[in-house]
């Protein structure tokens, strides 16, 4: 056959020829979000109570509070002369412990900050948590009634910034008052060490800024505003948007210069719950489920409100493959040339069934996906990222997601693995079959003549099965076997057949062997691997079969033998793919072959 025909047979095949092939990679377990955790230090000395007569930084640790996602752990210290209240870290669900404390604080006597972020910082001792961070607020110096304290305090603040340097504990400063408008107060000192924040604030109605700051810029928190509202001293109805279908949980925040009053909402979620402060209210949405809800509220004239949605999600992601096979250009090839294209899914962790992230607002959002170490950025499309890879080998991928650039906080993504498989091998080419036929049935038609004329005596030949030369050694063990699928899909329980019981010149085949055991079932391809006794207390393996063979990570070949010794094992996975078996040789001791 030409060159060109060839050619052209492999270009029409190429034409035909589109594999896909899908699969659905779920993560193994769960990963359990990041813990995080902030400690509020509240300068509590009697100069707040000139500074803040409004009690407006209570309000502002509230609100803080609150509005952190579920993933973060909260404490509470305050000090003034000494350590007036001490609340340590607690996570979500117990949050009002953390506000009882700071309630009942009062405004009296110095500002020993040494010992307030000493104890701060003790609050972190033998934690683990991803990230940590303590929000100081502070209207002045370090100021004792005597020097030798003052001294004493400092120095202790000194070294309470040092230490949490070295835990990685973040610290950002608020500065409250006209002492702190000199950014070289030694207060400000621990942000500008520790690599945090700071933030002048002159008069304690101007907190809101700073508390914004610190949630977004600070602590990475994703939230967006989904109103802003002047205040006309009559009722304000907002209908809000919500393209936050299915989120774990969403916080409806509202905040202003006074008091938000007789708020009332309309929603559809499982569950809800609101809290009220002086300056702001919040809306806890847990599995929202429509695209919108109504707000109203008294709204006072000159005061503005502004409306922000903190949304939180749980995700699960689900990765499916489909191969695109073509004919390389390259002559002399074996093998396709194959590009895979996985395509990764995300679903909510808790129900696994409802698929995120389809709303038009996530429409060309932007994730970091990083596969076998690879980064690269990518776009969401309908709730779906897809990647192509070239492929050659089979592969076993690890693919993970960073879902910073999303305008979300996914609290817990876990990593997947993908299984891709390795490109097919090119069609052989056909002989002419036709010739061959007449070839053949013209020679069969003279074979008969030849042996009508020699009228030989007719003689069966008995079929001969295809199994390998048995051993001369005997057989001194047995085999263990460990079926983790049968072609039903269910597991059964370790089986073991003894050997030594067989004459040496027996060769049995694997098939053989599980009908003994009592196994019903057809293990496709288990006809074609043969046992047979072996030198040195050994057995041979034969693999006459389509079966994939595993020994310690190598492959056994088709058509070839192995000696397997004591404690030897191999993984089996049969013909239909989906059945797998784990074999062990096992030596008995002759007390044991009776």
């Amino acid at each position: 056959m030409t060159g060109k025909i060839k050619f052209c047979i492999l270009l029409l095949f190429n034409i035909l020829l589109y594999i896909t092939q899908s699969t659905s990679i779920f993560a193994a377990d769960n990963m359990e979000p990041d813990i995080k955790a902030v400690v509020f230090l509240l300068d509590t000395s009697g100069s707040m109570q000139t500074n803040d007569p409004s009690g407006y930084a209570l309000d502002g640790i509230a609100q803080l509070v609150y509005t952190l996602p579920t993933n973060y752990e909260v404490g509470f210290v305050a000090y003034h002369t000494e350590v007036a209240a001490i609340q340590p870290l607690v996570g979500n669900d117990q949050r009002e412990q953390v506000i009882r404390a700071a309630e009942g604080v009062e405004y009296k006597g110095y500002s020993n900050a040494g010992a307030g972020l000493e104890a701060a910082v003790e609050l972190f001792q033998e934690r683990t948590e991803a990230e940590k961070h303590i929000v100081l607020l502070s209207d002045g110096e370090v100021l004792l009634a005597e020097e030798e304290g003052t001294s004493r305090s400092r120095e202790s603040y000194q070294k309470a910034m040092e230490r949490a340097r070295e835990e990685g504990i973040r610290i950002h400063v608020i500065g409250l008052g006209e002492e702190m408008e000199d950014r070289d107060n030694s207060i400000f000192q621990a942000a500008a060490y520790t690599g945090g924040g700071s933030w002048y604030t002159p008069q304690a109605l101007k907190l809101q800024s700073a508390i914004d700051a610190i949630l977004t810029e600070e602590l990475g928190i994703k939230q967006t505003t989904a109103a802003i509202v002047e205040g006309s001293g009559r009722e304000e109805k907002v209908v809000i948007d919500l393209p936050f279908s299915h989120a774990d949980k969403v916080r409806v925040l509202l905040t202003g210069s006074s008091a938000i009053e007789q708020l009332q909402t309309s929603f559809q979620a499982g569950e809800a719950s609101q809290r009220n402060g002086e300056r702001y209210a919040l809306i806890e949405l847990q599995n929202p489920q429509g695209e919108q809800m109504e707000v109203s509220f008294l709204g006072k004239e000159g005061n503005q409100v502004r409306i922000t949605l903190i949304p939180e999600y749980r995700v699960r992601a689900v990765a499916e493959v489909s191969y695109e096979d073509s004919v390389p250009a390259k002559e002399g090839a074996e093998y396709y040339q194959r590009e895979a294209a996985i395509t990764y899914t995300f679903f909510d962790e808790e129900s696994g069934s409802i698929q995120l992230w389809t709303e038009d607002y996530f429409q060309h959002g932007r994730m970091i996906l990083t596969e076998e170490g690879k980064e690269q950025e990518v776009t969401l499309d309908k709730g779906q990222l897809t990647s192509r890879i070239g492929v050659t080998e089979a592969a076993l991928i690890h693919t993970s997601f960073d879902c910073s650039l999303l305008p979300v906080n996914v609290l817990s993504l876990s990593p997947i693995r993908v299984e891709l498989e390795a490109a097919p091998p090119l069609p052989v080419e056909k002989p002419p079959y036709l010739l061959y036929a007449i070839l053949s049935f013209t020679c069969l038609g003279i074979l008969v003549v030849l042996l009508y004329r020699r009228k030989p005596k007719p003689e069966v030949i008995p079929e001969k099965e295809n199994r390998p030369a048995p051993g001369k050694a005997s057989y001194v063990g047995n085999i263990r076997l460990y079926i983790s699928r049968a072609p039903s899909g269910q597991d059964i329980a370790p089986l073991a057949y003894d050997l030594f019981r067989l004459p040496s010149t027996k060769v049995i085949s694997l098939a053989e062997i599980l009908e003994s055991c009592g196994i019903k079932e057809v293990f496709s391809g288990a006809e074609g691997i043969y046992i047979s006794s072996g030198q040195g207390r050994s057995i041979i393996l034969t693999n006459q079969s389509d079966c994939c063979i595993l020994k310690s990570g190598e492959i056994l070949m088709k058509n070839k033998s192995y000696q397997l010794y004591q404690d030897a094992k191999v993984d089996i996975t049969f013909e239909d793919e989906v059945s797998e078996l784990t074999l062990q040789y096992k030596v008995l001791k002759p007390s044991q072959m009776r």
